[in-house]
């Protein structure tokens, strides 16, 4: 998850048992996009499915609300999701620069 801490600052659950997915600061920008907020919002119902319930999306964090009893499963998923995406895209980068040359 070294990688990983690059992008995002925590992966935990709250008080509340919501997941809770915190950018580094200066990603949080992206957030505010609508386009982006729509791909996060499809990206996580595709990943969780019907433990998926709710999504809050704040100024660098968002708030993931799942099924009861199921937050602990979801939590390992969103995480390794979020690996894998940032191991495909240092692939297509190291491929890309590749190219370039």
């Amino acid at each position: 998850m070294n990688n990983l801490n690059q992008f995002i600052k925590y992966i935990k659950l709250d008080d509340e048992k919501r997941i809770l997915v915190s950018l580094q600061n200066k990603y949080a920008p992206y957030l505010k996009e609508k386009q982006s907020r729509v791909m996060i919002k499809n990206g996580i119902k595709e990943i969780l499915k019907e433990d998926f319930k709710l999504l809050e999306i704040g100024k660098n964090v968002c708030r993931i609300t799942v099924k009861e009893g199921t937050e602990e499963e979801n939590i390992k998923k969103i995480e390794n999701e979020l690996v894998k995406g940032l191991q495909m895209a240092m692939e297509f980068l190291a491929n890309y620069q590749k190219n370039e040359n």
